[in-house]
């Protein structure tokens, strides 16, 4: 059965489609800016994904000129330019404005697919015209060159917009291509691990993967209490963990450094560590662990105690994603480390 994609290998994917597109001019550019908007879904960058739907469905506005918003994205679009204000005889003044350009591409390329044509009308054509008169002299057609000149003056403006469009759309696909070659692969890595792990917690804590689920969902939220949530969520997955590899006492046990360790009910962390301990060949890989067990734990616990005493711990996004991570990174370190004991005894 086929795999579905990661959102960033989805995107990465469709950068390169979107390179080549570009440089080969396989489609128009309005095509172009449909994938591009696709593209900036994918990624969740919302200005970008505005900036493309109004560069196909032309940039709002009003008799008074745009909203500030508008404006916004129509400076992050380099759809401003500064002109020079024109004097009553059309001559430059030292007074210079800003303008935006807030026609949508397919307008452009339109109006530049009729002014190339407007253009054609213009070639010289064969002349063949037979007279019955010796003495009389034919005329080659009259061409209006200053109809001419304003003509393709025009058609090289409008041409000129369309590769600041082209550039512009490049240069935001590029980039994205870039950050996505490292991210996407770093995704496809980390979501080889989930699988493996998950394998891992469907057999040892069959019941406690619904709140893998729960966790995914508190990270997609805006509301900070559902990032603690996430927290909470993560610390019940290291304690569901411990109570199956170690399970708690009330009597104390000695560590290998002769310290005298409490593994009761809420010291999970204490027994995660004494698991790793016991079933480790390497001492370094040990400490490392140990650490990381109880830098996580020790945060992890401030959250929760916070929450017991109907406070709120402060916790952004990022942290709270950092936690799951962390999270995820120790459980399967320590069910990597059960199973290779496992499979030793």
């Amino acid at each position: 059965m086929a795999t579905s994609k990661s959102a960033a290998t989805e995107a990465y994917e469709l950068t390169n489609e979107l390179l080549a597109d570009l440089e080969l001019e396989r489609l128009p550019l309005a095509s172009c800016v449909m994938k591009a908007a696709r593209l900036a879904r994918l990624v969740g960058d919302d200005d970008h994904f505005l900036i493309f739907r109004y560069e196909l469905s032309a940039y709002p506005s009003e008799p008074t000129g745009v909203t500030p918003e508008v404006w916004r994205l129509c400076k992050a679009a380099d759809r401003v330019r500064k002109r020079r204000v024109k004097d009553e005889k059309g001559k430059d003044t030292e007074e210079i404005i800003e303008r935006a350009e807030i026609r949508s591409i397919t307008s452009i390329e339109e109006n530049a697919a009729t002014l190339k044509m407007r253009l054609s009308f213009f070639q010289p054509q064969p002349v063949n015209v037979s007279s019955a008169n010796p003495n009389q002299y034919v005329h080659t057609p009259f061409r209006n060159l200053g109809v001419e000149a304003k003509i393709a003056a025009s058609y090289r403006d409008e041409m000129a917009v369309l590769a600041a469009r082209r550039s512009f759309i490049y240069g935001f696909v590029l980039s994205k291509h870039f950050e996505l070659r490292v991210s996407s692969a770093a995704e496809d890595i980390f979501e080889g691990y989930r699988k493996r792990i998950d394998g891992y917690l469907g057999i040892l804590i069959p019941d406690e993967l619904r709140r893998l689920e729960s966790i995914r969902d508190n990270l997609l939220s805006d509301n900070p209490e559902d990032w603690a949530n996430a927290g909470h969520s993560c610390r019940r997955l290291l304690q569901a963990v411990a109570d199956m590899l170690y399970p708690p006492s009330e009597q104390p046990v000695t560590s290998a450094g002769g310290q005298s360790i409490k593994i009761g009910k809420d010291n999970y962390i204490n027994r995660l560590v004494m698991f790793c301990e016991s079933k480790t060949t390497s001492g370094v890989s040990f400490k490392v662990m140990s650490a990381d067990l109880k830098y996580v734990g020790e945060r992890l616990d401030a959250v929760f105690s916070a929450a017991q005493k109907g406070s709120h711990a402060e916790i952004d996004l990022s942290e709270a994603q950092r936690f799951v991570i962390h999270t995820y990174l120790l459980i399967g370190d320590i069910l990597d480390l059960n199973a290779e004991a496992s499979s030793l005894g």
